[in-house]
């Protein structure tokens, strides 16, 4: 069985790949939780004036 071998480029390419999607999928949770709060305040104000 031979020895993998990883150019030192591609584990830094690599790192910055998971980086940003992490940060994609960060930035995807924060925007449904915005959306969320911002629906339940709609909601309320109704209640509140309906």
């Amino acid at each position: 069985m031979g020895l993998v071998q990883i150019d030192v480029g591609e584990i830094a390419e690599l790192g910055t790949q998971v980086a940003m999607h992490g940060a994609v999928r960060a930035g995807e949770m924060m925007v449904d939780e915005v959306f969320d709060l911002v629906v339940g305040i709609v909601a309320l104000v109704i209640e509140i004036t309906g």
